[in-house]
């Protein structure tokens, strides 16, 4: 009998998941968030996708002007630019996976999908499946296993996302006020240029809205204005807009303090930042 092969129309190409990385990173310390404030992570962005998955501890997460508690088995999503941070809210053992993603936008399409939900909860069942996956991923990550078994072990992951949509409005507790106050930066932060034009508009002290981001959100007003223009200066950069339309859009009123802060905050000029952006050599952590 002929050997026959592989009818021309039947086949599937993996080619495309070479264009693809992801890394994994395994967290379980306890935490004081009073004493240990300076040392967790500020408000922040990335240059590609973040699935935080939450094990154990009392903590919340923001993505842009939501905030959301988390329970055991949540899962958190953060697209590119999506000002973000986890906050740890009682002292406690707090346990979490992080995968960042890289590429796949055609391959992965509801990662990359504009959600006003980042939240992700599953029934328990699922959730304690995703976090063995979570777990054999991380076994696998580091140096017990092929690339064919971390390869099918990271998209069971991603199946989960896939075929789950965010559940309903989730309640952060926090002042009603306080929630206007941010979807207001979220909605116009390029036209806010100063946070007395904040307590002005909805007739609040400065005492109460630090209080509010500080006890919250765990940072400054102004810090956390300050991210979200530059989270989109960096979207703009990436599209190749020039560094003074980038500066401009975001709400910078001046292009060398836009500058100054940019380079503080990643680490090189908008301009080299833009430069390294294009030639795909550069990888923001910020």
């Amino acid at each position: 009998m002929a050997e026959s092969s592989i009818p021309l129309y039947a086949t599937q190409s993996l080619a495309p998941y070479l264009s693809v990385r992801f890394e994994l990173s395994h967290s379980k310390e306890f935490l004081n968030p009073d004493k240990d404030r300076a040392t967790l992570s500020p408000p922040h962005i990335h240059n590609c996708i973040e699935i935080f998955f939450n094990v154990s501890g009392d903590a919340s997460f923001l993505v842009n002007n939501r905030l959301y508690p988390l329970l055991y088995g949540d899962a958190i999503l953060s697209r590119p630019s999506d000002v973000h941070v986890c906050l740890f809210n009682k002292s406690h053992i707090h346990e979490h996976f992080c995968l960042w993603i890289e590429g796949g936008e055609e391959l992965f399409p509801f990662l990359y999908f504009k959600r006003e939900d980042a939240l992700f909860r599953f029934e328990k069942e699922g959730a304690e499946a995703l976090a063995d996956l979570f777990f054999d991923l991380h076994r696998l990550v580091t140096g017990q296993g092929s690339t064919l078994e971390k390869t099918a072990c990271f998209l069971k992951i991603l199946s989960f996302f896939e075929h789950s949509a965010p559940p309903a409005r989730q309640e952060a507790g926090i002042p009603p006020l306080f929630q206007r106050i941010l979807d207001d930066i979220h909605e116009h932060f390029s036209e806010i240029h100063h946070v007395n034009q904040l307590t002005d508009k909805y007739f609040i002290s400065h005492a109460t809205l630090n209080r509010w981001f500080r006890g919250y959100l765990h940072t400054s007003p102004r810090d956390y204005l300050e991210s979200k223009k530059l989270a989109c200066a960096v979207e703009l950069l990436q599209r190749g807009e020039t560094v003074t339309d980038a500066c401009m859009k975001a709400g910078f009123p001046c292009c060398s303090h836009f500058i100054v802060l940019f380079k503080k905050k990643f680490g090189c000029t908008p301009l080299k930042y833009k430069k390294r952006m294009s030639e795909g050599t550069f990888d923001s952590g910020a």
